[in-house]
Order: C-alpha cells, then structure tokens, then sequence
C-alpha cells in the first residue's frame, strides 16, 4: 500500500546545543563490524519491524555494501548486557554526520532509555574522524511521522533543531503501528 509520509529533517550545529538526558548506568553502546552483521539484522528487523522500515527489504549483499561504504559506524545498544537498540551513523564529506538508523527495541521502550541512548549517539557523532579532514559541523537526520511517536519530540528535547519537513509517498508492506 502507498501512503503519504510526513519526513521531519533535524540538525544540530554544534556540540554545545546537546541538551543531554540522564543515562542510566545500564546503558552503553557497543561498537559493531561487519563481522557482526547477523546481530546488526537481527537488532535492525526488531527496531524497525513496527515501523516498517525499508531497510527491512535489503538482502545480504545490500546489507554488506551499506555497512561497508567509507564513514560508516554502528553500534547496538545494551542495556544490562542484552541488545536494546541499534544506532548507526554516516560521517559524509564535508564535515555532516547523518544518523541513519537509530531506535530502541519494542521491549525497552517506556523505560526511560530513549534520551539516554540518544545522548550517548549524539556524542560519539560530535567525536567521529571526518572523511575528507573537514571537522565535524553538523550532525543530522530524519524521522517519519510512522516512526514512534516519541522520536520528533525526543530530537527537539536533546536541542536538535527542525530545519526542513517534507510530505511524500511511500510505500509499505504492512500498516506500520
């Protein structure tokens, strides 16, 4: 089914606009490699299953190739030393820093985690090495009004700021809940 999609894109400009959130002493993230790649899918489809994210129809190789391109860094959340949730981040030329994926699995949500991790995510972006030996000057990304409906309001709470929103058509495989 094709539905329209409201995409709401955010920024934040400098370390200094991070509005940080308690991070509970369980939480930590663990930086992931493609040698990790059946954990990575297994933690993606769970966070993303709801969602219906595209990234849920990528083969092997897709996978491969994406965990693979230049700047690329992932990590899966713990909370008590089990998966909690994935972040992945794309230093890009330039000096931007996009957050590809990012969201905590169905199990851990309304446990007060969420600006925790997006904490800790936020400044391992603001510490990443650049690409192209631009330093870092922005960390961004994007979020759909059918992800959870805690994402934009927990961006604009850690002092992203909105800067673009677009409507546009999607389609899904199933109504995301």
């Amino acid at each position: 089914m094709i539905l329209t999609d409201f995409v709401s894109y955010l920024e934040m400009t400098s370390p200094d606009q991070l509005r940080p959130a308690v991070v509970d002493r369980a939480l930590r993230l663990r930086s992931v490699g493609m040698d990790e790649l059946p954990l990575v899918r297994k933690v993606h489809d769970v966070v993303a299953g709801p969602h219906d994210w595209e990234s849920l129809r990528w083969s092997e190789q897709r996978w491969r190739e994406h965990l693979g391109r230049p700047g690329v860094h992932t990590w899966i959340a713990e909370f008590g030393g089990a998966p909690a949730g994935l972040a992945q981040l794309q230093v890009q030329p330039g000096g931007d820093v996009e957050t590809e994926f990012f969201g905590l699995m169905p199990e851990f949500i309304g446990r007060g985690i969420g600006g925790g991790l997006l904490t800790l995510v936020t400044r391992a972006a603001w510490g990443l090495p650049s690409v192209d030996g631009t330093p870092i000057q922005r960390v961004w990304q994007r979020t759909s009004v059918y992800d959870h409906p805690n994402a934009l309001p927990g961006y604009l709470a850690r002092g992203y700021r909105l800067y673009r929103t677009e409507a546009r058509q999607r389609e899904f495989t199933s109504l995301p809940r």
